[in-house]
């Protein structure tokens, strides 16, 4: 918090006022305070979020509140990037790693799964061009592996690459051998070996929302009854397809996330609940879909160990052997902010201590001079247990146990707790977004008011004639005894760079004021 002293306010305001009637004798003597709300305009947020067992519900909360996070950062006027790594930091697929570029697509039915095709980082999407599966390889044993892949070269819809609802070529480019269809023995239900996944369009020239699809063949000479199955994947996708579709024998079936899918033409449309990864670990202001890509980065499934090292993993994505692969996210000019999302205490090999070090330790020296510019903040299990066996809080989403190694980082780097039980996490993320971006959600009075004189302005900028409104006590701020400061909350907290102005009558002893709300003041008005 910075206060000052405005010479304008000073010498503008009127030196007496008409004191309300209190218990307190009559004063004159008034005081001016002015709060500069300060930019800080940049921030780098790493989102640490817990992939074990029991995460599923916490992850969707996360993701389903991108968009409040976003609109907090817009209003303080945050040049923000942000990206996510996981508490798993035993096995390869996420250990030391910014996650991005991961992503699955799985068909099952109630009897067991049929394919499924799992991509990383290193499948390499390019922009408005399919990834197709050889026409040789047309196995559900062969289209695992990244070798049997290639960029599409066959154009569909406004100038997009790829194949949809066409047999693929061979991936040297020469024309596919299509079989020949025997006698069709459907419509029945598939069994494993009959639906291929042939071809997927994962980063699409326009908007993904719009254009994205994958596509399978049914590769037997029945007609294929996909009543009961389901496309799913690790994370929150979930797709059922409408009972009484039919593939037909030898062709393939495109499921596309519109009725056009810019040119794709799908068979089924699944507007919802099918979203699909490219390899995007940094979503920026600027990023196209950056609502869904951030959706696809925190749903990251809960396969991972349950042995929780939230702390270190955020430790390892900076450390020298895992930075070429995670460079290009801190920047010099921006604060560093660390969120851990995890229903478990931390097992981390190394004390709360040496991890707020280790934080700072990343940012260097200036972060030494200037602690703002490195903290942590969590949703995660904060209220004291009753008893050391007994969980922090408990609800509807599970139980979560006391973090409290979490917590003392957090409490060492000013950074903001929440209970990761709490059932709706848009508050939080609203909270979390202001403590991010820098701005002052609340402004300590230099000495103790009479409350009801208490007089609050917003200015644009440091001089009275910027006044841009009164903010009324109760309404756009409230006033809290404890800690004799006036307190902004949700879209009321004051913009970068702007100035409040806080003029009031002195109270006489005692110090503290007496709780009276701005409506009691009103009555007691003569």
């Amino acid at each position: 918090m910075t206060r000052s002293r405005l010479t304008s306010l000073l010498l503008l305001a009127p030196l007496v006022s008409a004191a309300c009637k209190s218990d307190y004798e009559y004063y004159e003597n008034k005081n001016h305070d002015s709060f500069h709300q300060e930019r800080r305009n940049a921030v780098d947020l790493l989102v640490v979020i817990d992939n074990s067992c029991s995460m599923a519900e916490e992850q969707d909360n996360l993701a389903r509140n991108f968009q409040t996070l976003i609109d907090t950062f817009a209003q303080a006027d945050v040049d923000w990037q942000i990206a996510v790594t996981t508490t798993d930091t035993e096995h390869d697929r996420y250990r030391g790693l910014l996650m991005g570029g991961d992503d699955e697509i799985v068909l099952k039915t109630a009897a067991g799964e049929l394919d499924r095709v799992v991509w990383d980082r290193n499948w390499r999407f390019t922009e408005g061009t399919a990834l197709q599966l050889n026409a040789q390889m047309m196995r559900p044993t062969s289209n695992d592996g990244v070798l049997n892949w290639c960029d599409a070269t066959g154009s569909f819809g406004d100038g997009s690459k790829g194949t949809p609802g066409v047999w693929n070529p061979n991936c040297d480019g020469t024309a596919p051998t299509i079989p020949v269809a025997g006698a069709d023995d459907g419509p029945r239900a598939p069994v494993p070996g009959d639906l291929v996944i042939t071809e997927v369009m994962a980063h699409s020239i326009g908007d993904d929302a719009q254009c994205e699809w994958f596509e399978f063949t049914n590769t037997s000479d029945d007609t294929i009854d996909l009543t009961g199955l389901t496309i799913t994947d690790i994370g929150r996708n979930f797709v059922a397809v409408p009972e009484g579709t039919v593939a037909l024998p030898l062709q393939p079936f495109v499921v596309g996330r519109s009725a056009a899918s810019c040119g794709a033409d799908p068979d089924l449309v699944a507007a919802t609940g099918m979203t699909f990864a490219e390899d995007v670990r940094v979503v920026k202001l600027d990023t196209p879909n950056r609502d869904e890509l951030f959706s696809e980065l925190v749903a990251q499934g809960t396969i991972g160990t349950g042995i929780e090292m939230g702390l270190e993993a955020t430790r390892l994505a900076f450390h020298p052997d895992y930075i070429a692969q995670n460079e290009g996210f801190l920047r010099d000019d921006a604060s560093f902010s660390i969120l851990v999302v995890s229903d478990e205490q931390d097992m981390s090999p190394l004390s709360a201590a040496d991890y707020v070090r280790a934080f700072t330790d990343i940012k260097g020296d200036r972060a030494y001079r200037d602690r703002s510019l490195v903290n942590v903040s969590g949703v995660v299990g904060k209220d004291t247990p009753p008893q050391p066996d007994l969980p922090a809080c408990e609800s509807e989403n599970g139980i979560a146990t006391y973090g409290s190694k979490y917590l003392a980082v957090i409490a060492e780097t000013n950074g903001l707790a929440e209970s990761i039980c709490a059932a709706d996490y848009a508050p939080i993320v609203e909270r979390l977004g202001l403590t991010l971006s820098g701005l002052e959600t609340s402004f300590e009075l230099s000495d103790w008011p009479q409350i009801c004189t208490l007089d609050v302005r917003l200015y644009e900028n440091e001089n009275t004639s910027s006044e841009v409104r009164t903010l009324a006590r109760d309404v756009d701020y409230t006033y809290e005894a404890e800690g004799n400061r006036i307190v902004f909350t949700g879209d009321q907290v004051p913009p970068s760079n702007f100035y409040v102005g806080a003029s009031y009558e002195l109270a006489p002893e005692p110090l503290v004021p007496p709780a009276m709300s701005a409506a009691d003041c009103a009555l007691e008005t003569p």
